[in-house]
């Protein structure tokens, strides 16, 4: 793996790292019963998981334009930690939603 690649692997295993990090920190947020504050940090977490996937697009526009992509454990564990943010990011959309219908609930019956 060529020196920029290796650069573009580890920018992805910390940015995507980042998003998953801000994931688990919204659904904390979120069970403290602060979903607006959750929803927010969530959607922080959604802009730096874009941020991610523009660096994944550009490994996939480079190798269809003919440059040699070489895989790598580095490549692949790069992709796995973009992967683990994605899934992070529905699930904690699902869990600020639960949250959320727990408060309204908790608060027309208290």
């Amino acid at each position: 793996m060529d020196e920029k690649q290796l650069e573009r692997a580890m920018q992805l295993i910390s940015v995507a790292g980042n998003a998953k990090s801000m994931c688990i920190e919204s659904m904390s947020i979120a069970e403290k019963g602060n979903i607006d504050d959750a929803k927010a940090k969530l959607s922080e977490a959604r802009k730096t998981l874009h941020e991610a996937h523009n660096i994944q697009t550009q490994w996939m526009t480079d190798e269809m334009n003919g440059k040699k992509v070489e895989k790598t454990i580095m490549l692949i564990h790069s992709q796995d930690h973009f992967m683990a943010a994605d899934i992070m990011l529905t699930m904690a959309e699902k869990v600020i939603n639960l949250q959320s219908s727990i408060k309204n609930l908790q608060s027309t019956q208290g």
